[in-house]
């Protein structure tokens, strides 16, 4: 401790130190952020406040300890600052302070938001993979979409796409158009449900520093601490998180799901401003059965997944009594 060497720098000298005395001191040279360094440099206060002395405070630990925390914890109330903004105009690292943000972001992860059945499909799928489709006819693959046409003006608007027709699905290419069987569209759905689910499980970890980009399948330690480029521990203070998450495998089941839900892409289809509203509510129900069974294998996956169940065992586990 700094009040340790300086009483022990005392007694050196030959003066008289003993127990609970107040040891006046100030943090000298350039600690870079280590307690053990900054214990080292202090010196009493006189010695230092000496007009022949070399001894210069060290502003960096004074900022880091004295100045930013209370600094930090009075804008804490203003909305869009954090402990890295406030070290930037202090005119520290900042790379010191973006773990403090990390946390910071993740207690607000896990303060209420909305139910994510009010977030709008747009919003909430956005990270979602469509569904590919390769024709046996032509080999040629193209993404389905659903039922519901693409904006106009959109990027989807733009692209080949497999389109729904009174007889199922059919490929986009004009050199074919030919149809596409459902038991195809139901094995190439499974086979793609299963991708995503090996890819969850594959556990990759990715560092959440830019300049970082460390990607691996090893648990640190250290908890979520990346390791680094090197894998000691030092260059980085980033900290790992799962590249392919829970969440994100729900909402993609859900994506599939919603692109062969009739009764949905009914309902969706009156809230367009665009036309062709009754040519899509055809479509459905003449599809419904065809779709109908793609949607069962995905609703099987869906059931078989944990994150759609609430453990009422274990929520209201407190009232139970213990026999």
């Amino acid at each position: 401790m700094p009040s340790v060497q300086v009483a022990l720098r005392l007694i050196a000298k030959g003066r008289h130190v003993k127990a609970k005395d107040v040891m006046s001191f100030i943090i000298t040279g350039n600690s870079n952020g280590s307690a053990e360094t900054a214990a080292k440099n202090a010196y009493p206060q006189d010695e230092v406040m000496k007009a022949d002395s070399d001894l210069k405070p060290d502003i960096d630990y004074y900022l880091h300890k004295q100045i930013l925390p209370p600094v930090e914890r009075l804008c804490a109330p203003i909305s869009g600052t954090n402990v890295t903004q406030l070290a930037d105009c202090l005119g520290l690292d900042t790379s010191k302070y973006r773990v403090s943000s990390v946390s910071n972001d993740a207690n607000q992860d896990n303060e209420i938001q909305p139910l994510e059945s009010q977030i709008p499909d747009s919003v909430r799928f956005k990270d979602a993979s469509p569904l590919i489709l390769r024709c046996r006819s032509c080999k040629n693959v193209s993404p389905f979409r659903g039922l519901i046409p693409p904006q106009p003006g959109s990027v989807e608007e733009s692209s080949l796409h497999v389109v729904a027709n009174h007889e199922g699905l059919a490929c986009p290419h004009e050199a074919c158009k030919a149809l596409i069987p459902n038991l195809t569209v139901v094995a190439q759905m499974e086979s793609q449900i299963r991708q995503h689910i090996a890819r969850y499980y594959a556990g990759w970890l990715v560092c959440d520093d830019p300049s970082c980009g460390m990607r691996t399948r090893q648990m640190s330690v250290y908890g979520h601490r990346c390791l680094g480029p090197k894998g000691t521990g030092l260059g980085c203070l980033g900290r790992m998180h799962f590249e392919y998450t829970e969440k994100m495998l729900y909402n993609q089941l859900l994506y599939l799901c919603k692109m062969f839900d009739v009764d949905k892409a009914k309902k969706d289809v009156e809230k367009m401003p665009t036309g062709g509203m009754e040519k899509v509510k055809v479509l459905a129900e003449i599809n419904r059965e065809r779709f109908e069974t793609v949607e069962e294998v995905v609703k099987g996956y869906l059931e078989r997944n944990g994150r759609q169940w609430v453990q009422m065992d274990s929520l209201f586990g407190f009232v139970l009594k213990v026999v």
